[in-house]
């Protein structure tokens, strides 16, 4: 197997430092975190252990960070439980609420 280098400028330690140390979102200082007990030579095994993620999240997270920079650290857009209802059926049931509820 073998074991990818994942290498950081100055400037990009200094990003993530700040980022895992002042990001007000739990999974973002966790992302910076991984990434930079990666760069300084640590096993993704052992970092995998230490967080209770898998490998290949590590994995994953280098390469958002190398395609996307820093935002591709946080949550991505699309993620997470889609509405069942859609714009007009919220309108429905709004209505429907209000007619079922009348004010006495």
């Amino acid at each position: 197997m073998t074991r990818r280098k994942f290498y950081l400028t100055d400037s990009e330690r200094m990003t993530l430092e700040d980022g895992s140390k002042h990001h007000p979102k739990f999974h973002f200082r966790q992302r910076c975190q991984t990434l930079l007990l990666c760069s300084d030579g640590e096993l993704i095994e052992d970092v995998a252990d230490l967080f209770s993620i898998r490998t290949r999240t590590i994995y994953t997270w280098m390469d958002r960070w190398r395609d996307m920079g820093i935002s591709g650290l946080g949550i991505l857009k699309g993620r997470g439980l889609k509405s069942k209802l859609s714009a007009l059926s919220e309108n429905q049931v709004t209505s429907l609420k209000k007619s079922q509820n009348p004010l006495p």
